[in-house]
């Protein structure tokens, strides 16, 4: 996955806020304000190459791409948590953090561009 491959889908969020911008802008900034400490997490276990940490992050990280709507970060986060939990494919673990580190630059900068939107639009 390459951070141009990024499709941000916020159509679950929307259902589930039953479309109040208030509500979808204060969970893009829950996202915006955890997701950094989550990957802070994973990054000490791919690191540490601590399989249990890394998968344990991973676990967490994934239902808030769920609610982003972001299906291609949420499909190599659960099959980072999938080798952590076997503790097996260290590299294929590695190979996938570091793309998902520049994958989440481009998240950043998208969701706030869609808070703005929101914002805009009230």
């Amino acid at each position: 996955m390459r951070e141009k491959d990024v499709t941000i889908d916020l159509s679950y969020l929307q259902d589930l806020a039953s479309d109040n911008k208030d509500f979808m802008v204060e969970m893009i900034d829950v996202f915006l304000l955890q997701t950094p400490n989550y990957l802070a997490v994973l990054e000490e276990g791919v690191v540490s190459k601590n399989f249990k940490t890394i998968a344990d992050a991973s676990h967490k990280i994934k239902p808030t791409l769920t609610f982003m709507g972001v299906a291609s970060a949420k499909e190599t986060i659960t099959e980072m948590e999938s080798w952590a939990r076997k503790e097996e494919n260290y590299e294929g673990i590695l190979n996938d953090f570091n793309s998902l580190k520049e994958v989440f630059k481009t998240i950043y900068v998208k969701l706030e561009e869609k808070k703005s939107e929101f914002l805009a639009n009230d």
